[in-house]
């Protein structure tokens, strides 16, 4: 989750230098840019000088994208919420909403500016409920009629839709404005409908999904051909293939289910392999139960990727 200390900051990079990793992706968040600014400044200098490349991620940005959602902005900016099809009011951001999409473009003008090296658009996902303004109006750009009365099947598209042209506009923008950055997208597996055409934004570096079944009663080595299937589509449109390992939310006696995870995403061979998150996110609501037991078998999966 990173810290604004930069006595913090540099003992986590050093247990990272000595896991020999080689990126870290920083969960900046909204108060991080107003209260806690330590952490966007002092981050990717220090990361650097333990030959650790920084990518900023907007943890919980516009209430939306992963946890730890509290979001001023939307506060500030409450045309920025998500409206229902009978106008009730939803706790989320809208990314369709272009002031909420300029504000997300903001924050990545202040984490290219700070030496960061890539920026991660986290899990954007279908907005299946919101009938705001904004999205009344893209429906009707893109030759629709009425958002509200659009059959099921229209709305899908429409929605999957919005995925892939925020995706482009937030990639687009980075390499527009910020070419050093690395573009970088996860899908989640329920998402899958999409990758195929997300891998084919052209101004996105990185794609790669999370198989997040620790917890589940699913055999892991079902995960390797959605890996492979993933591994393809970023061939095909030369993009760097990741994937992300779960040490977060361990239901206690499951611990042993991350690294026979692990060793399937290794088998597969993916160009980066990312654990989410730090030593079993001690400390957060989304921490495992046994976090220290946790975060040794994703260490061992570290290891184990390291010497294939």
């Amino acid at each position: 989750m990173g810290h604004h200390n930069p006595s913090h900051i540099a003992a986590d990079m050093r247990a990272m230098a000595a896991l020999r990793l080689d990126d870290v992706l920083v969960c900046t968040q909204e108060n991080d840019f107003v209260w806690f600014p330590g952490k966007i400044r002092f981050t990717p200098q220090i990361a650097q000088d333990h030959g650790i490349r920084p990518i900023a991620l907007f943890w919980g940005a516009l209430n939306l994208f992963g946890g730890g959602r509290s979001s001023q902005f939307l506060l500030e900016h409450p045309e920025g919420f998500q409206v229902g099809r009978d106008g009730s009011h939803r706790p989320a951001g809208c990314y369709v909403n272009p002031r909420c999409v300029q504000r997300i473009q903001e924050m990545i003008d202040t984490v290219a500016e700070a030496g960061f090296a890539g920026y991660f658009v986290d899990e954007p996902t279908p907005l299946v409920d919101c009938f705001c303004a904004s999205c009344r109006a893209q429906y009707a750009a893109w030759g629709g009629d009425d958002l509200a009365t659009a059959d099921a099947e229209q709305q899908a598209a429409f929605r999957r839709r919005c995925v892939v042209d925020y995706v482009q506009k937030i990639a687009g923008y980075c390499k527009a404005n910020h070419p050093h950055l690395e573009t970088m997208c996860c899908l989640m597996p329920h998402d899958r409908d999409l990758w195929e055409v997300v891998s084919r934004v052209v101004s996105l570096d990185n794609l790669g999904t999370d198989l997040y079944w620790v917890n589940q009663e699913r055999a892991v080595e079902e995960a390797a051909p959605l890996i492979q299937e993933m591994a393809a589509l970023c061939q095909k449109q030369h993009k760097v293939h990741h994937e992300w390992l779960q040490c977060w939310a361990v239901q206690a006696g499951r611990e042993p289910r991350i690294f026979d995870q692990g060793e399937v995403l290794v088998r597969a061979r993916p160009d980066a392999l990312y654990v989410w998150a730090w030593e079993g996110q001690v400390g957060t609501r989304e921490t495992c139960d046994d976090p220290a037991l946790a975060w040794a078998k994703a260490c061992e999966v570290l290891t184990l990727a390291k010497e294939v």
